[in-house]
């Protein structure tokens, strides 16, 4: 089974980053889902660059 974790806003990304953090350590299968609320590429490529 898969786990998402959905993102929309830059608040969100901040609130969730432990979230994704835990995903990454964890070994999970998991996949993220960024919504493009409130879009600002400038500021956004900062949080969700892999």
């Amino acid at each position: 089974m898969k786990t998402c974790v959905i993102l929309g806003t830059r608040p969100e990304v901040i609130k969730m980053s432990p979230v994704v953090r835990a995903c990454e350590g964890s070994g999970l299968d998991w996949f993220m889902v960024h919504t493009g609320q409130h879009y600002s590429y400038s500021v956004d490529r900062v949080f969700l660059r892999r």
